[in-house]
């Protein structure tokens, strides 16, 4: 079994309670009210009265009876926003995880990142992908109420560059910045498919993530990492990097040690 999270965050505090289900899925839920003007990264204004609003991060999908389930149980939350953290699809084709989450109903409400079986089979599925979901980069920003979501690339260095001074590293330094500084912003998350921070288990931390964009996340005050990659639930405690640390990926520093509420951390915490 694993586990769902559902997370409530109310004037800026969390509230951590747990689920069992079959599939790796995190059902988090807003909680605050506001007449706020929400901008989506296409640029176009929506305003709206800001009414509480679920989303769902899952990733590692695949095809077949438990991706079913898994999409059925999500459907039920009935979710505003799908995050997918990676590995949609093991298939030689993106049509079968397409197919999967056409349940879903509309497809502006799932939000791709992507994994590195994504990226295999001479990117054809990636290129699906693409033109399905009408995407001009892999990485790319919205914002729905007053959260703003950024979705990073960051299954293959070689392939979608992130590293210092590549295009997706000055994209998100820009975006986190922009997003800080916009007053109507109260959240900032972002989602990606490699862990940046890991407990033993079949794929560990990359070194070079913290050490790239954990400073970044300080500074602009994200909130909610989610990553993918391990078929597993796992989360931390709101972290801050710690550059003094010999192996930083091993020490980061926890700021807070309660195991079910933060009271507006400044930190973030990691989820997958």
């Amino acid at each position: 079994m694993r586990i769902c999270e559902i997370i409530c965050l109310v004037m800026k505090k969390y509230y951590l309670l747990y689920l069992s289900i079959l599939s790796f899925m995190m059902l988090i839920t807003f909680c605050e009210q506001y007449m706020l003007d929400y901008i989506y990264a296409d640029g176009n204004n929506i305003m709206s009265k800001m009414q509480k609003f679920n989303f769902v991060a899952a990733g590692d999908f695949g095809c077949g009876d438990e991706p079913n389930r898994t999409i059925d149980g999500i459907v039920r939350k009935n979710p505003h926003i799908v995050l997918a953290l990676g590995d949609l699809s093991y298939k030689k084709s993106a049509n079968c995880w397409l197919n999967t989450v056409i349940p879903l109903g509309i497809d502006g409400i799932v939000k791709i990142a992507f994994g590195e079986h994504d990226l295999n089979n001479k990117l054809i599925n990636y290129n699906e992908y693409m033109r399905h979901f009408n995407m001009t980069k892999p990485f790319y920003s919205f914002n729905y109420q007053n959260v703003h979501f950024l979705a990073m690339a960051t299954a293959k260095n070689s392939i979608i560059p992130y590293e210092n001074q590549s295009e997706q590293y000055d994209f998100v330094e820009q975006d986190l910045m922009n997003a800080h500084n916009n007053k109507s912003v109260e959240w900032i998350i972002t989602h990606s498919f490699r862990p940046f921070y890991s407990s033993f288990t079949a794929h560990s931390g990359q070194q070079v993530l913290p050490e790239i964009y954990h400073p970044l996340f300080d500074k602009y005050g994200v909130d909610i990492v989610l990553q993918g990659h391990n078929h597993n639930y796992q989360r931390t405690f709101p972290l801050r990097y710690n550059g003094s640390s010999y192996l930083p990926l091993f020490h980061p520093s926890v700021v807070d040690k309660h195991r079910t509420e933060y009271e507006d951390p400044k930190e973030q915490y990691f989820l997958q």
